[in-house]
């Protein structure tokens, strides 16, 4: 989570620090260091908590565009899961690998139902398989080829246990795994233009094409952590940062980063827990109250 909030605030989506992408990983993260599961009434709910459904102020910040319009679907009574492609999946998937790292099939599971609710897209949901994926790899030291080989075995069996619920059209889950596949004769890929190239992503590169970039960053074992969340938040912005911050984070732990950014001990915090417990949230900070703090502490500092 330190991570991720680190690649979130590199990616300079909101000015001042980290954005709605991290905001919504933490609430996710609270209910599965407080349950170990999701339940996906109740984190729509704790979602548009956020937004201000409960006739409070909104505390969510630099939304991406296709959050932004599915919350605003969900206030009017509707949360219906977004059609176009999206790496908004990736960033929230990043707490699931990690709380649920031990168990792949409640893993492989749960990513696709979280990344039902906002999207409808496989390639969308199947980053969110990625990110998921590769977080929990990187909780037991894999990286390199090992890395992407292990993301590619838990697409195909994805595919296998929860993909005859999926309907989907103009991509196979047989082209995702084989555009995965292929990074694996690329691992060594430290810059972000070059990994741009590497995937074949046109000018202006899509959703996939960035998550499949980002990944090719992460593998490599790294001995300055940080370069490749910089690389990843200078070709993706604050959502692809964020993918590549929570990676790298599961990988190394908790360590101080070079750029500050608020509430960072929270963060670590909450890491921690979705590690080793105690699955108690009573204690921690209301995210709601963190949030409307930060922005009220913004106003008044202008």
């Amino acid at each position: 989570m330190l991570g991720l909030a680190a690649g979130d605030s590199a990616g300079g989506a909101w000015e001042l620090g980290y954005s709605a992408i991290t905001e919504q990983a933490t609430v996710i993260a609270y209910q599965l260091i407080e349950t170990g599961e999701l339940e996906t009434t109740h984190l729509v709910r704790s979602i548009l908590e956020l937004d201000g459904a409960e006739e409070e102020e909104p505390v969510y910040r630099a939304e991406t565009p296709h959050f932004r319009t599915w919350l605003g679907r969900a206030a009017a009574g509707g949360a219906v899961p977004e059609e176009e492609p999206s790496l908004d999946a990736a960033p929230r998937a990043v707490p699931l690998g990690v709380a649920l790292r031990r168990d792949p099939s409640l893993l492989r599971e749960t990513v696709v139902e979280l990344s039902r609710v906002f999207h409808s897209d496989l390639s969308s949901i199947v980053a969110g398989v990625v990110s998921a994926s590769a977080t929990a790899a990187s909780c037991f030291g894999q990286s390199g080829r090992d890395l992407i080989a292990g993301v590619v075995e838990t697409v195909e069996l994805t595919e296998a246990q929860v993909g005859s619920t999926l309907r989907y059209s103009g991509v196979s889950w047989d082209e995702l795994a084989g555009d995965l596949r292929a990074l694996m004769d690329h691992v060594g890929v430290t810059d972000g233009e070059e990994a741009l190239k590497t995937v074949g992503a046109d000018p202006e590169p899509g959703p996939w094409a960035l998550m499949r970039a980002g990944l090719l960053l992460a593998a490599p074992p790294a001995d300055r952590s940080h370069i490749p969340i910089e690389q990843a938040a200078r070709i993706g912005g604050s959502t692809l940062g964020a993918v590549v911050g929570g990676i790298m984070g599961a990988r190394i732990g908790i360590r101080a980063w070079p750029w500050a950014f608020a509430n960072d001990t929270w963060f670590a915090e909450i890491g921690r827990r979705l590690v080793r417990g105690p699955n108690e949230v009573g204690d921690l900070p209301i995210p709601y109250a963190v949030e409307q703090h930060l922005i009220s502490g913004e106003r008044g500092f202008r």
